[in-house]
């Protein structure tokens, strides 16, 4: 666990390392976790470091909810982790969205354009790309990962860049056959969105088929009032 700290500090500085401390602990006991550490321990940069990170933000989250998990469970070419609860137990795949787009160009109240009431908000983004790019990635992460197991995809979203809308458009669209290019597997339960902004801590669950067993009614409850940090 220290030589993961150590990079943490090395890539995203001293702040953060500490920060992420109390985090580790938290996974510390889990069954599996020194693999985890160790893929924290050799991210040669930010973007991979934060890929690894998410996970560790969603295994936590579970573990909170009283879980037990456990970490790569059929091992690396498998899922993320188990999580097990109420005599039942699935798999979790996470993924993270990296930046999709920009964002809004920055005003100015210098601007002259601002100050005569003639400036026009350019547009941004483009939601018909960012859904297939959901969509595609659920879709493939779960076909390599898990196959047709019962799992959880859970999602983490770096900045905002994708609207939890077009994440529920795109889990909305993979059963809508005439349009498949690769077919959902058949155990994926719901899709976990978590959007990182600074005033939103809140998750949303987007259920891929309907009605969920009672049990699975529950995590999906518990899980959107869940908060992460």
């Amino acid at each position: 666990m220290e030589k993961a700290l150590q990079n943490i500090c090395r890539l995203l500085g001293e702040k953060t390392g500490l920060f992420w401390r109390s985090r580790l602990e938290g996974i510390q006991q889990m069954p599996g976790a020194g693999r985890k550490f160790k893929r924290i321990a050799t991210a040669p940069d930010k973007e991979q470091l934060g890929d690894y990170l998410a996970e560790i933000r969603y295994a936590l989250v579970f573990a909170g909810l009283g879980f037990q998990v456990d970490a790569e469970p059929l091992g690396e070419k498998g899922p993320d982790f188990r999580i097990a609860r109420d005599n039942h137990s699935t798999f979790l795949e996470v993924t993270r969205f990296r930046t999709i787009h920009p964002g809004p160009p920055r005003i100015s109240l210098s601007d002259k354009e601002f100050l005569n009431d003639t400036f026009l908000l350019e547009e941004y983004g483009n939601p018909a790309r960012d859904v297939a790019k959901a969509r595609c990635k659920i879709v493939k992460k779960l076909c390599r990962q898990v196959g047709d197991k019962e799992s959880i995809i859970a999602i983490w979203n770096d900045e905002g860049d994708l609207e939890d809308l077009e994440v529920e458009t795109a889990v909305a669209l993979l059963h809508e056959v005439a349009q498949q290019i690769i077919s959902p597997p058949s155990g994926l339960l719901f899709v976990l969105y978590g959007p990182w902004t600074k005033g939103n801590k809140q998750l949303h669950c987007f259920p891929s088929r309907t009605p969920l067993e009672p049990h699975q009614e529950i995590w999906k409850r518990e899980l959107e009032c869940a908060r992460f940090d």
